[in-house]
């Protein structure tokens, strides 16, 4: 048997079908993939094929590596729900799967139970209405934030289309279902709102961990919520030799040896330690910027 472990997505895309459906059982789970949205094709040659995809694998790399046995999880943009899966095979004892978009959320529910508990809803600064605006492209990126069309105006089409979408908050989620260890926050652009409406939980029970993906405008007002409880951040990145997770600071851009992906950040309590090549702040980094957050919220 040929061994496929080093064949990467576009290796192997050419040999998948562009349109119907395929049917995946993941550990008892059944998953529904769309062939005809490029993501779910990227996961039908990763199921199939072993394929490597560092679009999709920095997350499962990030989940692994954080991600510690009887967690409780919080995938927020749970899509169709395969991160919610790769959650539950890093050791995530339950994952609460939040997604906007009703005919999506209704496809996620599919693997629900079991650990799996989808909600639809989107995650915001408060509990309401809201209008979403929907991908046209595909069935991925869909906002609440007309700023994420300007960075992908492709994405969203000339005339926008819309849905209403029931909001919920993290501070609600929390007090509905209890603590969440971990926070995976893919929310297109609204992840400042998360955290505003996250302000009970993150001043009384904190996650452990937070990864989020963040796009340039977006990241520092982000930081800026997020660093009086979680003072260390990492850009993730995935080596082209040796196909490994590296985290390193926050600043640092893609060369050429790492694959590119969506930029993804992790949020951390305390330092990341262990790492090899993982590039830490310094304690006196920290406490000066901590110093800085401080005298900010104050003045």
């Amino acid at each position: 048997m040929t061994d496929t472990t080093d064949f990467f997505l576009a290796s192997v895309e050419p040999h998948i079908r562009t349109e119907g459906r395929m049917l995946f059982e993941i550990d008892g789970r059944r998953l529904d993939i769309n062939l005809q949205h490029p993501h779910e094709r990227a996961y039908a040659a990763k199921l199939l094929f072993k394929a490597k995809h560092p679009q999709s694998d920095v997350d499962a790399f990030l989940l692994q590596r954080f991600v510690r046995p009887g967690d409780a999880v919080l995938d927020a943009g749970a899509n169709i729900g395969f991160t919610a899966i790769e959650m539950l095979q890093a050791g995530a004892r339950t994952v609460l799967a939040v997604e906007p978009v009703p005919s999506i959320c209704q496809r996620l529910r599919s693997i629900e139970g079991r650990g799996v508990r989808a909600i639809n809803r989107a995650i915001s600064s408060n509990i309401g209405n809201a209008p979403l605006i929907l991908s046209t492209l595909h069935n991925q990126g869909s906002s609440l934030k007309k700023e994420i069309t300007e960075v992908f105006p492709t994405v969203f089409g000339e005339t926008h289309q819309t849905v209403e979408v029931q909001l919920t908050t993290i501070d609600l989620l929390t007090e509905t279902f209890g603590h969440l260890d971990v926070w995976k926050l893919d929310v297109e652009g609204a992840e400042a709102d998360a955290l505003r409406g996250a302000k009970h939980t993150l001043s009384t029970n904190p996650p452990r961990v937070i990864i989020a993906e963040l796009y340039d405008r977006f990241y520092d007002e982000f930081h800026q919520l997020v660093l009086p409880t979680h003072p260390f951040a990492y850009r993730a990145f995935i080596t082209r030799e040796g196909y490994e997770l590296v985290l390193k600071d926050p600043s640092t851009q893609p060369t050429d040896e790492m694959h590119h992906t969506s930029p993804m950040y992790v949020f951390l309590a305390e330092s990341a330690t262990n790492t090899g090549t993982t590039s830490a702040e310094s304690k006196s980094s920290w406490l000066r910027r901590r110093l800085e957050s401080v005298l900010k919220a104050s003045s």
